[in-house]
């Protein structure tokens, strides 16, 4: 009997399936039902993210349409006589009138000539020349290129400079206005200003952070532009 039992277990193992066979055929079909899920879960989860960024897209279609055509000003940058002070840091209620209440030095006046066209409801190009005095008096005349969009519900501007590409996040205040700004801390660029475009006017007003100026006290260097449309 002890060898006839031997024997019969193996004949009767040959005839049933292991255990671990189960246990991986089961294992195989289980991570395959789940990634079956996951796959489409993600697919689903992707089209609903294009889907609400499209829909949030929509919100600003032909947000940048007005600025479209040639526009001709003078960019103006300003110094506080008083340099810092415990003011308010990083206002962002300001237009003309608050301007005309602060001590300002007026430090450089930039001509500049703009065109913008868009290329669809959500993406706008520009060029730009800035024409403005050298030290030694010379005139400097800088062309820029770069574009307005609207990418997942946010509105973005870049400008390509020949030593610099700025890049600032945008949102529509009102009707007619737009709040562009930048934050960067090494080293220090904090920008925030007012953009605002009517039927042939475009005006900014804003205030600037370099270098050794300490954000928490008021800005030192505001600005300020004006420009016509031309045809």
């Amino acid at each position: 009997m002890s060898h006839l039992i031997p024997m019969k277990i193996k004949t009767l193992l040959k005839k049933i399936p292991l255990f671990s066979d189960f246990f991986l055929k089961g294992t195989q079909i289980i991570c395959a039902i789940l990634l079956s899920f996951l796959f489409i879960s993600c697919s689903e989860n992707k089209e609903s993210n294009q889907e609400a960024a499209l829909i949030s897209n929509q919100d600003y279609k032909n947000v940048f349409k007005p600025l479209d055509g040639n526009w001709k000003g003078k960019f103006y940058v300003y110094s506080d006589k008083r340099g810092q002070t415990k003011e308010p840091a990083q206002p962002d209620q300001i237009d003309e009138k608050y301007l005309e209440k602060l001590p300002l030095k007026e430090e450089l006046v930039i001509d500049v000539a703009q065109t913008y066209v868009s290329e669809n409801p959500y993406f706008q190009k520009v060029m730009i020349t800035d024409t403005y005095p050298s030290a030694n008096g010379e005139m400097n005349s800088v062309k820029s290129e770069g574009f307005n969009k609207v990418e997942n519900g946010k509105l973005v501007c870049v400008v390509n400079k020949p030593d610099e590409k700025v890049v600032h996040q945008g949102r529509l205040d009102q009707e007619h206005t737009i709040i562009w700004s930048r934050n960067i801390s090494n080293p220090l660029k904090i920008e925030y200003f007012r953009e605002t475009v009517r039927q042939d006017s475009y005006t900014i007003i804003g205030w600037g952070y370099y270098g050794d100026d300490n954000p928490k006290l008021s800005p030192k260097t505001w600005f300020r532009g004006d420009y016509k449309k031309v045809k």
